[in-house]
């Protein structure tokens, strides 16, 4: 079973200002300041990690450096898209370590592969992840259609349908396992799975 779950609960009261916002794509604007800070920080993480394939392969150790930076990328990323999506209502912080609704637990890999390292070294590991980018494709046009839907629908009755953010949910943990996998936390090649289970309770 992959180790890697979105943590997230389910928007029982989602704020009808909020989803009319997204109807417009006006959430988009008011997130512009996260998608400059995430842009900048996937830049950082993806060049960190292209080190640490290198200190991998040799050493058979991830570094520190590139586990946190991408821990803060990760997270930055799940609160800013589980807001945009309409998962979550409060909008994210400017902090790495905040206590919010949505997050992505990154462990650090204990004894990640050398092999695999090496493949990402010469990009070979891409070519391995193509099926997950084709079906990631897809997807993520059918969680701009299913957003979009939800926010018409959250704005006339004030309720988001569950099937709408389990599959919001669901498409985003399936990016984050690909990247996790990409960026060597895990040598486990992700599941073609949408499967989310919220913590509810």
């Amino acid at each position: 079973m992959n180790e890697f779950t979105l943590q997230y609960r389910h928007n029982t009261d989602p704020d009808r200002g909020l989803a009319t916002a997204g109807i417009f794509f006006l959430k988009f604007l008011l997130a512009l300041p996260h998608l400059i800070v995430t842009s900048i920080l996937t830049q950082l993480a993806s060049i960190l990690v292209y080190i640490g394939y290198w200190v991998v392969a040799i050493t058979g150790t991830m570094p520190q450096a590139v586990h946190r930076l991408a821990e803060i990328s990760f997270n930055w990323n799940t609160r800013m898209w589980a807001w945009i999506a309409g998962i979550v209502d409060v909008y994210p912080p400017f902090e790495t370590d905040p206590d919010y609704p949505a997050s992505f637990p990154l462990q650090k890999p204990e004894n990640p592969s050398k092999g695999w390292a090496v493949t990402g070294i010469f990009f070979i590991k891409f070519l391995v992840a193509i099926p997950h980018f084709v079906v990631m494709v897809f997807l993520m046009i059918g969680a701009m259609f299913a957003m979009w839907f939800g926010y018409i629908v959250a704005a006339f009755t004030g309720r988001l349908p569950i099937g709408i953010q389990d599959y919001l949910a669901g498409t985003l943990q399936w990016i984050l396992r690909v990247y996790c996998w990409l960026a060597g936390f895990t040598d486990e090649y992700p599941p073609f799975s949408l499967e989310a289970r919220p913590s509810d309770g």
